[in-house]
């Protein structure tokens, strides 16, 4: 199984041309502060989007995708795990 790649730069397709839009209207909005951070998904169905903006990694931004994932559960009477799955041997 081949690695994904990271795009970073110009967005790639359809979805992240869409979600990078979203990410400078973000930027725009007059309540932005320096500082502030989103991560934009986008669903087409058989493809999805994906823009992490203002995050400095990729880490950083999904621990905070995945904490407020949590918390949306939480708050639904529910909790979520994470489980770290390695397969097919050493990923760096």
């Amino acid at each position: 199984m081949s690695r994904p790649t990271r795009t970073e730069g110009e967005p790639h397709d359809r979805l992240t041309r869409i979600c990078d839009a979203m990410a400078n209207t973000f930027d725009a909005h007059p309540e932005h502060r320096e500082g502030d951070r989103c991560a934009v998904f986008a669903d087409g169905g058989d493809r999805a989007g994906l823009v992490l903006h203002g995050y400095d990694d990729d880490a950083e931004a999904l621990a905070a995708v995945f904490a407020h994932l949590r918390a949306i559960f939480r708050a639904n009477g529910k909790d979520l795990l994470f489980a770290p799955i390695q397969a097919g041997g050493d990923r760096q």
